[in-house]
C-alpha cells in the first residue's frame, strides 16, 4: 500500500487490540504464562508500530510532503527546522498522535513495574490507547491530497516560539501519565485490593502532577512573553482545561498520602482516580469538539470525533461507577472512634483536598458555561471576575492552611506547641503586610476584593516564611523528604508573585516620534528609525529604543509581524520586549505605528481609534464615532460624527466632534461643519471621510503653518506602545519553578525500589 503511515496506524490498532485480549484471558484467572507473554510483546509492538508512525509523519514534516493533507496544513517551507518539528503537534491529529506515542513509551514501564497487578492494570490503561487509536484511524494525520500544494500554510505565527516547542509535548506526557493512577485504582477495585494500588500508583500521580503542571507554567510564560498583553494566566477555556485535572490530581496526591500514612479516605482516592482522568477526557472534549470555538482563541474545530470521545468518557464513567458501587460496601473505612482530631495534619490534608476540589468545580464549571448555556439559550461564557471572585476565597483558606499545618504531627496536636513553632510563620506575615502598605493598599476596584488581595500577600508571606524554614531544616537531614516544603515554600511564593504583579503593576500608553525622547515610568525612551525585515511569509517591524534610567542603558526591540492568513485576511502579531529585574520587569508592548506625514501632505491626517498622534503643535486622539445624528434622520441622508480629544502644546484639552453627511445614494458628501481647535483663533478641524470598518477618520486642518512643507516633515514616524512595569515577576516564576522541584523530590522518594 503507498499509505505506509495508515498501514502502521491499522498496525498500531490491532497490536494493542491483541494485547488488551491476551490480558483479558490473564485477567479471567487463566493464568496463562503464553498469553501475559504475547500480551507483553503485543504492547511492545504497538508501542513500535506508533514511533514508527510518528517518525514517518516527522519526515513528512520535514521534506515538505505536501501531499499529505496534515503537512500542508501546519508546515511550510520556509520553516526553521524546530519550527517544522513543532508541526507535528500543531494539529488535533499530530496531537492524537504525540498522545498515544507518549501513552505507549510510559506503558512500557509500567508494564515492568506493575509486578502482580500488571493484567488489571495493563488491561484497563489498553483501553484508552484503543480508543486514542480509533480517533487517530477516524482522522487520521496521513490524509493524502488529490493534489499536493506547491507550499503549505504554515505555522501559526504564535506557535513559532521556542516554549511553544516543548509546551505540548509536556501537556500530553501529562495526560498521558494520569491515566496510569486511573489504571491502579480500577483494577485495585477489581481485585478487592483497596490498599496495594496506592504505593505503586503515588508516584506516578506526582509524575503527572509534575509534568502537565511543567506544561501549564510553561504555557504561562509563553502568554507572557509572546502574546504582548502583559499576563501568564487569563482563564482561557483552554488553559482551565489543563488546569482542571491538575488540581484533581494534587487533591489525589495528598489523599493518597493520608491513606498511605494514616489507612483513611479509600472511597475518596479511588473517586479523584478516576475524577483526574475523566476531566482529562472531559476537558479533551471540550477543546476539540468545536464547543469553544467562538469563546477560546485557542480552541479547535470539530473534526468529526466528538461522537467518539463523548463515547470514550462515558465507557470510562461506566467502568469506574460500576466498579465503585459494586464494591463499595467491602471497601474498609475508618473504625468508630478513628476520625481525626479537628487540630491535626490529617484534618488539615482533608480540609485542603475540600478546597482543592471545590476549586476543580467552580472552575469546571465556568469553563463549561458555553456548553451549558447552549443547552438553555444561547451560548455564553463567564468573564474573568467570575474565576476570581469564586477562587480568592479558596485560596485564602488554602493558604491558611499551609502556615500551619506542614508544622503538625498526625493524630492530635496542641495549640501552643504548633502555635510556639509558628513564628516564622507569624514573621513572614509581618513582613508580608509592610512591604505591601509601603507600596499602597491595593486598589481592586472592589473593597472587598481589595481586602481579599491584601490577606492573600499576607497569607502567603506566612506560608512563605513557615516552609523556608522547614525546607531549609529537612534539607539538612534529607532532601528527598524536604519535597512538600519546597512545593510548599514554592505556592507562598507563587501568590506573592500573583499579587505584586496584579496590584501593583503601572503601565501607560504613549506615542513616540522618531528621535524624540520622551519620559515614561521613570524611563526616558527614544525611537530610533524602525527597520523592516521580510521573514517567512510576511514582514516584521522592528522598533529599536534607546532607553535610559540614571546610569543604565540599553536597547529595546519590541516588533510588530504582519502576514495574510489563510482567508486572505492580513494578521498582526505584537512582540514585547522584555527587560527582566529581580524586582520588576518592564514589559514594553508595541500596539501600532503611525508612518509619519509625508511632503505635502502636511493639511491632512488620518486617526485610527483609540491612537494618540502629536500633528504640528497638537496631540489628537480619536475616541470613536459618534451616531447619535443617525437617530430619527431621513434613511438616505444620515450624520455621523467622530469624538476627538485635542490638546494644544499639551495644554487647552478639548472634546471636539466634527460631523460628516452620509448620502446612502451618493455616499459621503461634503463635510456639513468644521470644528475650531484650541489655541490659535484660526486653527480648525474638517472630517473629511470615515472608515468604519478600519476604524479610521479622515481629517484636515487649516491653521498656521497648514500649508507648509517644514510642518510636513515634522510629523516623523511613531510607534504607539503600552510601557508597564511588573513587580513580582522573578518571585512568581521562581515559586512555580520550586512547585516543580518539590513534586520532581516526591516523584525520587516514592519510587519504589
Amino acid at each position: 500500500m503507498s499509505n505506509l503511515g495508515q498501514v502502521t496506524m491499522w498496525l498500531g490498532l490491532i497490536a494493542i487490540g491483541i494485547s488488551s485480549v491476551c490480558y483479558a484471558v490473564v485477567v479471567s484467572g487463566k493464568d496463562s504464562e503464553v498469553a501475559k507473554n504475547a500480551a507483553r510483546l503485543s504492547f511492545v509492538a504497538f508501542s513500535v508500530f506508533v514511533t514508527i508512525a510518528s517518525m514517518l509523519l516527522m519526515h513528512f514534516i520535514l521534506n515538505h510532503e505536501f501531499v499529505y493533507s496534515y503537512v500542508a496544513r501546519y508546515s511550510s517551507r520556509d520553516l526553521s527546522l524546530e519550527y517544522l518539528v513543532s508541526s507535528f503537534w500543531a494539529g488535533q491529529e499530530g496531537s492524537f498522535l504525540l498522545w498515544v506515542l507518549l501513552g505507549a513509551w510510559l506503558g512500557i514501564f509500567l508494564m515492568f513495574r506493575a509486578r502482580n497487578m500488571e493484567p488489571h492494570v495493563m488491561l484497563i490503561y489498553n483501553l484508552n490507547n484503543v480508543f486514542l487509536m480509533i480517533l487517530l484511524i477516524k482522522q487520521s494525520p496521513f490524509h493524502m491530497l488529490p493534489l499536493p500544494p506547491p507550499d503549505g500554510n504554515g505555522l501559526n505565527m504564535l506557535l513559532q516560539d521556542p516554549w511553544m516547542v516543548i509546551h505540548p509535548p509536556i501537556v500530553f506526557l501529562g495526560y498521558a501519565a494520569f491515566t496510569i493512577p486511573f489504571a491502579y485504582a480500577v483494577s485495585a477495585l477489581w481485585r478487592r485490593e483497596y490498599d496495594a494500588w496506592i504505593k505503586p500508583a503515588l508516584p506516578w500521580t506526582a509524575f503527572a502532577f509534575v509534568s502537565l503542571g511543567a506544561g501549564i507554567i510553561i504555557g504561562g510564560y509563553w502568554s507572557y512573553k509572546v502574546l504582548g498583553w502583559g499576563g501568564y494566566w487569563g482563564w482561557d477555556p483552554v488553559e482551565n482545561a489543563s488546569l482542571l485535572p491538575w488540581l484533581a490530581g494534587m487533591a489525589l496526591m495528598h489523599g493518597m498520602i493520608l491513606q498511605k500514612t494514616r489507612g483513611k479516605l479509600r472511597k475518596t482516592n479511588f473517586m479523584l482516580a478516576a475524577f483526574s482522568f475523566l476531566l482529562v477526557i472531559y476537558c479533551t472534549f471540550l477543546t476539540r469538539s468545536g464547543v469553544l470555538a467562538d469563546f477560546s482563541v485557542h480552541s479547535f474545530v470539530d473534526l468529526g470525533i466528538t461522537g467518539w470521545l463523548v463515547i470514550f468518557m462515558f465507557a470510562f464513567i461506566a467502568i469506574s461507577i460500576f466498579l465503585f458501587v459494586t464494591r463499595a460496601k467491602e471497601i474498609p473505612v475508618s473504625k468508630k472512634g478513628e476520625n481525626p482530631s479537628y487540630f491535626s495534619r490529617e484534618f488539615g490534608l482533608i480540609a485542603a483536598m475540600i478546597l482543592l476540589c471545590l476549586s476543580t468545580l467552580v472552575t469546571g464549571l465556568g469553563t463549561s458555561a458555553p456548553l451549558i448555556t447552549r443547552m438553555l439559550e444561547q451560548a455564553s461564557k463567564v468573564s474573568t471576575e467570575f474565576y476570581v471572585n469564586t477562587n480568592l476565597p479558596l485560596a485564602l483558606f488554602m493558604l491558611l492552611l499551609l502556615s500551619f499545618v506542614p508544622l503538625m504531627a498526625w493524630g492530635k496536636n496542641s495549640f501552643s506547641k504548633v502555635g510556639a513553632k509558628a513564628k516564622w510563620a507569624g514573621a513572614g506575615a509581618v513582613v508580608a503586610l509592610v512591604i505591601t502598605l509601603l507600596n499602597g493598599y491595593p486598589d481592586m476596584e472592589a473593597p472587598l476584593l481589595s481586602l481579599g488581595v491584601l490577606l492573600l500577600s499576607i497569607l502567603g508571606g506566612a506560608v512563605t516564611g513557615m516552609n523556608l524554614l522547614l525546607a531549609t531544616k529537612l534539607i539538612r537531614k534529607k532532601i528527598t523528604i524536604s519535597s512538600g516544603a519546597i512545593a510548599h515554600l514554592g505556592v507562598g511564593l507563587m501568590f506573592l508573585g500573583i499579587v505584586a504583579s496584579s496590584a501593583y503593576d503601572r503601565s501607560e500608553k504613549l506615542l513616540l516620534p522618531q528621535d524624540t525622547v520622551k519620559s515614561v515610568l521613570g524611563y526616558e525612551i527614544m525611537l530610533n528609525g524602525p527597520q523592516f525585515s521580510r521573514e517567512g511569509k510576511g514582514m516584521r517591524l522592528h522598533f529599536p529604543l534607546d532607553i535610559k534610567r540614571r546610569e543604565s542603558q540599553f536597547t529595546a526591540k519590541p516588533d510588530i509581524y504582519s502576514e495574510r492568513g489563510r482567508g486572505g485576511k492580513m494578521q498582526r502579531f505584537t512582540h514585547p520586549h522584555i527587560r527582566k529585574g529581580l524586582m520588576s520587569d518592564l514589559y514594553i508592548s508595541p500596539l501600532d505605528f503611525e508612518p509619519g506625514q509625508e511632503k505635502g501632505s502636511g493639511n491632512s491626517l488620518d486617526l485610527k481609534r483609540g491612537n494618540k498622534i502629536a500633528f504640528h503643535d497638537y496631540e489628537l486622539e480619536f475616541t470613536g464615532f459618534d451616531v447619535s445624528g443617525m437617530m430619527g434622520q431621513d434613511a438616505r441622508n444620515m450624520t455621523v460624527g467622530a469624538n476627538i480629544v485635542a490638546s494644544y502644546k499639551g495644554d487647552d484639552r478639548a472634546t471636539l466632534k466634527p460631523v460628516i453627511t452620509m448620502s446612502k445614494k451618493h455616499g459621503p458628501s461634503s463635510p456639513s461643519s468644521r470644528v475650531k481647535l484650541p489655541g490659535p483663533d484660526d486653527a480648525y478641524l474638517t472630517l473629511e471621510r470615515i472608515d468604519a470598518g478600519a476604524k479610521t477618520i479622515g481629517l484636515v486642518y487649516e491653521g498656521p503653518g497648514s500649508a507648509s512643507e517644514k510642518s510636513a516633515e515634522k510629523s516623523p514616524p511613531a510607534v504607539i506602545a503600552e510601557v508597564s512595569i511588573k513587580p513580582g515577576m522573578t518571585v512568581l516564576w521562581l515559586g512555580t519553578f520550586l512547585i516543580l522541584v518539590g513534586g520532581s523530590i516526591a516523584v525520587v522518594r516514592r519510587w519504589p525500589k
